[in-house]
Order: structure tokens, then C-alpha cells, then sequence
């Protein structure tokens, strides 16, 4: 191997929400980072920073003295968020000064949002990339992503990267609580699901910049690691680089010079590779082509995160984090294809209430403005930082309180105005374009269908503000249905067995859950009759007394590869108390109702249906404090024998276990809504609406499997644990429902059917009861329906983007139609494999003035 002929000292901040501070202070903290790093540029900040803050040190040597200084202050941004917001109100001189520093390779700007974590969907991530436009359109080239701390990344962000103009990624990893894919460092070639590649720096963790004393300048200690580091890298095998590249970095670091002496009494040493500072894009300059000479590896698959298991941390906040997005996704359909149907004369009510329609219309600026606010708190909710550092060591601090107040704030904050928009939109959808023919305002339940397909599915509904009514729809692509109210369903009787449609179920509460379920049409058993609980059933896993694995006796930090286990015990929740069952012509439903040991009694309820062939499963549990290491599953024993699971990440479906990077998650996996169980013959489709923690094949908590290890096609809801050391919540409480959706299928389950069956639950259909204007149903047409996932959103000006998404590996012959006057653009195009297009429609004629309850607005 070539022995190391440079050291690259690369100084930035880990740009966490949180963390060390409130995210309240912190995130405008990090725009105010961005003001320090010019002063301290435009300082000069080279020889003598150890003196103060560097104002004015060394002026000679870092502005134009004789000869490039290689300590001089140089300052790479991990993520673009903080220069996006200094830009949307910076003053010329200042974008000036920062163009300027990125042109002379002082800065770099990095093209991710913020450290993302694996909850964001592919809409979320384009959303993020979106926004670089606005750093090139102030002639700040942005090529690289850096991502610092999280232990992975969708797959699907390759193909997003490239199509944002980014082509490498720097992953900082933190090793705590997982592995690394490959030694640190080292780099490789991700291939998308496209088949576009990105170069992969797989760095050492950040953090080392302050363990080793780089940061605060503690030039001794910083010599020491650095030569122990630079000596490694130089006895590795497999190490074909001539450049050793180390972070000055840490947790919400205010930028100082104090790490530039550090350079400089590194070189002041003979015999040793020179020392200098360097921006990210400026290393991965030097690494890049050194890794094209070395041919190293072509790695395709998903970087399944071993941090993941944090979302079951949160359950009822990261529950309400996905409903958000859903209102999200419901609100820009609607709102667009009301905006080119032109507005009627919605229903407007009187009352600022929740169970209202709206008192007033957004004006078109207010809706684009208004959906980039839910994007923002969706994108700041999906980011990394859970907790804050002390969320485990004082738990009940007011600080550790206050810091998930704000971060849980996120999400409900989208969900606030996520769903005031999707009301919105459903009355200007049902009211708009030409008025109807006479007639009294029609009344019932309004459903709107916020996808190109047209639909027949289940809906949960609040009739008459007391009650909740269960129904099956059908609903036109891009349009609006009108049902009766339902009536009030019969009372329940006793029984253990339910026949409705293409399924026969049966439950037994003294084993959990449904011990059978028939497929019908194939006289198919969907349940496991050789595990000990049934389909639905609520399983908790705990410490076993006397447990003396190293994170019980020692910390929690030990929950980690190097200690496998502990050995859980798990616990089946059962009951004694006879099922109920309500049925109708349209649908049958059996409650049962069991308790978890040492939780209050949690509610089961399965629902089969006449007319369609899925199965929904609703879990209604409470959950109190408890310190103590715990998990809480609901468990899917499915009959599936040599399965394959197909699990739905943003903007891809992986095949677990085997299309994955080395060493990454196979204990349990963040999925998006949908994953397949197959084999080469039948599979079920499944789904979760409200957690996205599973782990398939078994129960793995603590096995650190290198190989995934399936005992059945079983999937395991993993709902909530509090397995962690620090940042996620140490205990968690409340009383929340978990709703799930699956299907048989006949045949093996395919990939884009994964990937359609959990665009169906991010995207549900929308019901509410309603009394209003009602107009005729459609207008916007995307062909072919079965092979695209479609986004509608308003964009402003009159214009309504569709997005499209190619689900397939097969280029699609997309078309987009509108069929009504007044509206220009849609067309047709050709979409890659896996990939994405966008076709403008936009209406001629815009109405600009809101309008409320007593009339228009002035």
C-alpha cells in the first residue's frame, strides 16, 4: 500500500437539532455559525489562533501572504440547512463574501438537508434536495453530501443524490450501538436501485475531533492520536489511499481556529506527511480518483441503520410524525387540483374549529408557503437528534423534558397545519370547477382519493362527532365520492369466528391473537401453527431476573455487538374474556381484549370485508413508565415457509438479508409503511400505518447477526424499547392505536407491489362527513396509473407540478392529461427505471384573493 503522503485536517461542526442545547436555540444558533465562519475567513484566521477568536491573527499568511498556508482556516458545512437559512435573508455583501470563500476552496457547503434518519419518505428527501436550488442559484456549486453520526441511509437517496447533482457522500459513522459496512476509512461505489452510483467516504467518526483533542487545540494529545491513526492507515492491506483525512469536528462546535495549531505543531516535526486544512470537497478530490485507480468495491443494496431502533423510542410521536405526512400528501393533491379546477363556493363555516370546515381560502402564495412549513417540520422531526445528551443519565430533568417538548413539537406542529390544509382542500376540491345543476347542497361522507389509481378500500370516519363508522369505498383517481352516513353498526355478540368475503378468521385470547385465518380462494392457512401465540398477538420482551449482561450491570451502552444478548424473556399479553364480533353485509369485526404482564388491558380488533380481499388489525394499548430495558411487539406469524421479505425503503424495495451493505441492521429493520412476505409461490402483503420498526423472520433484539436467521415468514411489529444509552427517550407513556393492513396474494409478492401497497397507506383515502357543494369528479389523468406513483403540489404562479415515480426497472411512457378548460402544460415523457419526472400543468387563470366565512376578504 502507499504510504500516506498528506494529512487532511477538515474543520466543521456536527450539525445536530438538539442534543447539547434545546432545538428551539439550537437550529438558529447554526445560521448564526455561518456569520462566524466568514468573520473568522475574512479575519485570516492562520498563525497565532490560539490567541482569542482569531480576529486579526496571522493576517499576513492567511490573506494572501507568500506562498499557501496549510493552516490556514478553512470550514466545510456537514449540512446545507444553516446557509439556507443565512441566505434567505443575508445582505448582498454577505452571499458575496460566501461565494467568494467557496470559490477559493476556503468553504465547502454540503448538499444534505440535515443528518437524516431512515423515517423520511423519497417526497421528504426530494423535498430536501429541492432546496439546493437555492444555494446554485447564488453560485454556490454544492457536490458532495455529508452525513455525521446516523448508522445508515436509504438506498433510494443514491438515485435522489444523483438526480440533485450530487455524487459523493462522506458518512461519519458512529459506531456505537451497530457496525460499520467496512473498516473506517475507507471508501467504495453505492449503486441506486437505478443503477446511477455515488463514491461512499466511509470516514472515521467525527467525534474523534474532540476525543483527540483536535478542536480545543490540545496539541500534544492531538499528535499523539493523529500518528497512532496515520500509522494504522499505513499497515492496513487494504488501504490504497496516499491521504489520511481526520475531523475537527464535534457536537454543535462554535467555529474556532484553535485546531489550526494542531497543524502547525504537527509539521513542525521532520520526517512526517505534511499536515494541512481542507474543506470536505477538496478531500474527496484527491480520494476520488485514487479509489477509481484502486477499483474498489461496487456495493448495491440498503444501508439498514442499526441506530433505527430509536423510532421505537417515541411511539405515539414518530405515530403522529406519519399521519402528518399523510395530511401533507392529502393537502397539496387536493389543494393542486382544486387550483386547476378553479374555485366554486366552498362551505365555509363560522367556528376556528377542529371538527369544522375552514372560515377562510389561502391565497395560492399562502398554500406554497404553507406546505413548505410542514416540509420543514417533517425534515426537522426526521432528523437524528432524538434527545439530549442527558435524556439517560437524568431523565426526568426539566432540560431533558423541555428538549423532547420542542423536538416532539415538530411533529406536531405538521400534523397541526398538515391537516388544516387537507381540510381545506377537500372542501375547495368538492366545490370546485363548474357549479352543479340546481339542488340543495348535498350531505354525507365526503371522500377524497389523493392518488392516480382509482381505489377500493376501507375508511375510517367520525360520524355525527361521537361515533366512529368503518366503510368500504370506491373512489375515482383524483376525485371526490359522496356516501350516505352510515348507520350506527349492530350490537356485538359473542363468538371466536368470523367469515366475511375471501377469509375465515378465528381467535383464541388464550393465545393471544388469531390462531387461523383462511384465504378462501385457496384454502391457504395465513397463521404459524407452530409458534405459541397467534396472529395480532401483543408480546413483551424484558431483562430476565438475575440478568447479568454488561448493559444491565455496567451501562447501557453495553446493548451493543461486542456484548451479544441478553437473552429476553417474552412475554405473550393474553385473555379469558370471549371475543366480540360486530358484523354487517360489508364487513365483519372480532375484539378481543388481553393484558400484557405489568400494562393495563389492551384492545384487539381484526376487520374483514365482503368486497375486498385486506384484513386490518387495530391495537389499542396503554403503556406506563417504566425505567427498566423493555420492548412491546405485535406479532404477524405468518405461514409463509423459505420466505424472502421485500421491505419498502425511501424510494426503494430491498430484499432483506441479501440485498443489503455488509454488516449493516439484520436485527431489525425502519421500514417505510409496506413489505412483502414471498417465496416462489405465495406471499401476503403487509402494512403499518403508524410504526415503522420490524423485524422479520424471528425475534432477533441482541443476536448482532452478520446473516439474517428466518424462522418463518413472521413479521414482529416492534411498537416501542428503550434499549439505548443516550438520546433517545429513556421511557415512554400513553395510550395510542396501531393500525395495520394486509393482504393475501396467490402469487409471489413483487417489489412494486410492495412499493404501491405503502403509497396506499402514506397516502389513505380521506373521509369526513360533510354538508357543502359537491361538482363532478376528476380532471387530471396520469397513465399508466399501475406503474407510477403520482405527487400533485402547487408550486405557485397557477402552476401544479405532478411528480412522477417509475416503480419499476423497466423504462414507462408516461402520460399526463388534464380534460377540462383553462388549464395548459401535462404531456408526455419517458421515465428511466426507478426513476423520476416532472410534467407543469397550470392554469390560466389564478384567483389570488382569499375569501372567509362573511365574504371576501379585503
Amino acid at each position: 500500500m502507499p504510504p500516506i503522503r498528506q494529512v487532511l485536517l477538515v474543520g466543521h461542526t456536527h450539525h445536530d437539532v438538539g442534543y447539547t442545547n434545546s432545538p428551539r436555540l439550537v437550529d438558529g444558533q447554526h445560521r448564526h455559525i455561518v456569520a462566524e465562519v466568514l468573520r473568522l475567513c475574512e479575519a485570516g484566521a492562520g498563525a497565532g489562533a490560539g490567541a482569542g477568536a482569531g480576529a486579526g491573527a496571522g493576517a499576513g499568511a492567511g490573506a494572501g501572504g507568500a506562498g499557501p498556508d496549510p493552516a490556514r482556516f478553512r470550514w466545510t458545512f456537514e449540512v446545507a440547512r444553516p446557509v439556507l437559512r443565512f441566505l434567505a435573508d443575508a445582505r448582498t455583501s454577505e452571499v458575496e463574501r460566501l461565494r467568494r470563500f467557496v470559490a477559493e476552496g476556503r468553504v465547502a457547503v454540503t448538499g444534505g438537508y440535515l443528518n437524516m434518519t431512515q423515517l423520511p419518505s423519497d417526497a421528504e428527501f426530494d423535498a430536501a434536495y429541492d432546496a439546493l436550488d437555492a444555494l446554485r442559484a447564488a453560485g454556490i456549486p454544492v457536490r458532495t453530501q455529508a452525513h455525521g453520526d446516523v448508522n445508515g441511509i436509504a438506498w433510494g437517496t443514491v438515485d435522489a443524490m444523483r438526480r440533485a447533482g450530487l455524487s459523493r457522500l462522506v458518512m461519519a459513522l458512529n459506531p456505537d450501538h451497530g457496525r460499520a459496512p467496512y473498516e473506517q476509512p475507507t471508501g467504495f461505489w453505492w449503486e441506486g436501485p437505478g443503477g446511477d452510483r455515488i463514491f461512499v467516504w466511509l470516514s472515521t467518526h467525527y467525534g474523534f475531533g474532540e476525543q483527540w483533542g483536535i478542536v480545543d487545540g490540545d496539541v500534544v494529545a492531538a499528535e499523539r492520536h493523529i500518528a497512532s491513526f496515520v500509522e494504522g492507515l499505513t499497515a492496513r492491506p487494504d488501504y490504497p489511499y496516499d491521504v489520511a483525512v481526520v475531523h475537527a469536528a464535534n457536537d454543535n462546535r462554535w467555529p474556532t481556529p484553535l485546531f489550526l495549531d494542531v497543524v502547525r505543531h504537527w509539521n513542525a516535526t521532520p520526517g512526517r506527511p505534511p499536515m494541512r486544512t481542507a474543506t470536505v470537497d477538496e478531500a474527496l478530490d484527491l480520494l476520488e480518483p485514487q479509489a477509481r485507480a484502486a477499483d474498489v468495491p461496487v456495493v448495491r443494496g440498503e444501508w439498514s441503520d442499526w441506530w433505527a431502533h430509536g423510532h421505537g423510542s417515541t411511539a405515539r410521536e414518530v405515530a403522529v410524525y406519519r399521519e402528518a405526512r399523510s395530511f401533507a400528501r392529502a393537502a397539496q393533491t387536493s389543494l393542486g387540483l382544486a387550483l386547476l379546477r378553479g374555485d366554486g363556493s366552498p362551505a365555509l363555516a363560522h367556528v376556528l374549529g377542529y371538527r369544522r370546515g375552514p372560515v377562510r381560502l389561502r391565497g395560492e402564495r399562502e398554500i406554497v408557503a404553507d406546505l413548505a412549513r410542514v416540509d420543514e417540520d417533517l425534515l426537522l422531526f426526521g432528523e437524528h437528534t432524538w434527545g439530549s445528551w442527558e435524556t439517560y443519565a437524568k431523565p426526568n430533568s426539566t432540560f431533558n423534558h423541555s428538549h423532547w417538548n420542542a423536538k416532539a413539537g415538530f411533529a406536531y406542529q405538521a400534523y397541526d397545519l398538515a391537516r388544516d390544509l387537507a381540510v381545506e382542500g377537500m372542501f375547495r376540491l368538492a366545490a370546485s370547477g363548474p357549479a352543479p345543476a340546481g339542488g340543495a347542497p348535498a350531505a354525507g361522507i365526503l371522500v377524497v382519493n389523493p392518488t392516480a389509481r382509482d381505489r377500493a378500500e376501507p375508511v375510517d370516519v367520525e360520524v355525527d362527532r361521537v361515533r366512529r363508522a368503518r366503510l368500504v369505498v370506491r373512489a375515482p383517481a383524483f376525485g371526490t365520492t359522496l356516501l350516505p352516513v352510515p348507520a350506527p353498526p349492530p350490537e356485538p355478540r359473542p363468538g371466536r369466528v368470523v367469515t366475511k368475503g375471501v377469509y375465515r378468521a378465528v381467535v383464541d385470547p388464550s393465545r393471544g391473537g388469531v390462531v387461523s385465518l383462511v384465504d378462501l380462494r385457496a384454502g391457504r392457512e395465513l397463521v404459524d401453527p407452530t409458534v405459541g401465540h397467534g396472529l395480532g398477538a401483543v408480546v413483551l420482551e424484558r431483562i430476565p431476573p438475575g440478568c447479568d449482561h454488561p448493559m444491565v450491570t455496567r451501562s447501557p451502552k453495553d446493548f451493543h455487538p461486542d456484548n451479544p444478548g441478553p437473552d429476553f424473556d417474552r412475554l405473550v399479553a393474553v385473555g379469558e374474556a370471549e371475543p366480540e364480533v360486530t358484523e354487517s353485509d360489508d364487513l365483519a369485526a372480532i375484539t378481543w381484549r388481553v393484558t400484557p404482564p405489568g400494562l393495563p388491558p389492551a384492545t384487539v380488533t381484526l376487520t374483514i370485508y365482503r368486497e375486498v380481499d385486506v384484513v386490518d388489525l387495530d391495537v389499542h394499548l396503554v403503556k406506563p413508565v417504566r425505567h427498566e430495558p423493555e420492548s412491546v411487539f405485535v406479532a404477524f406469524p405468518f405461514d409463509v415457509p423459505d420466505p424472502e421479505f421485500l421491505l419498502e425503503t425511501a424510494g426503494a424495495v430491498y430484499a432483506a438479508g441479501t440485498e443489503q451493505l455488509p454488516d449493516t441492521s439484520r436485527d431489525w429493520y425502519s421500514v417505510q409503511h409496506a413489505l412483502g412476505v414471498t417465496n416462489g409461490r405465495h406471499g401476503v402483503l403487509w402494512g403499518s400505518f403508524d410504526a415503522p420498526l420490524v423485524q422479520v423472520g424471528g425475534f432477533h433484539t441482541g443476536r448482532w447477526a452478520r446473516a439474517l436467521s428466518v424462522a418463518g415468514g413472521h413479521v414482529n411489529s416492534w411498537l416501542m424499547n428503550n434499549l439505548h444509552f443516550t438520546n433517545f427517550q429513556a421511557t415512554q407513556d400513553g395510550t395510542w392505536r396501531y393500525r395495520y393492513r394486509f393482504a393475501a396474494s396467490g402469487s409471489p409478492v413483487t417489489r412494486e407491489q410492495v412499493r404501491i401497497h405503502g403509497r396506499d397507506l402514506l397516502e389513505p383515502l380521506q373521509a369526513r362527513q360533510y354538508a357543502g357543494p359537491v361538482t363532478r369528479s376528476g380532471g387530471l389523468r396520469v397513465s399508466p396509473a399501475d406503474r407510477l406513483l403520482a405527487e400533485v403540489r402547487p408550486t405557485g404562479g397557477g402552476a401544479v407540478r405532478v411528480r412522477l415515480r417509475n416503480v419499476g426497472p423497466e423504462p414507462v411512457d408516461a402520460a399526463v392529461d388534464w380534460d377540462g378548460p383553462g388549464v395548459t402544460g401535462g404531456g408526455s415523457v419517458r421515465i428511466a427505471g426507478h426513476g423520476v419526472a416532472d410534467v407543469v400543468l397550470r392554469r390560466d387563470a389564478v384567483h389570488p384573493t382569499p375569501r372567509a366565512a362573511g365574504g371576501p376578504v379585503s
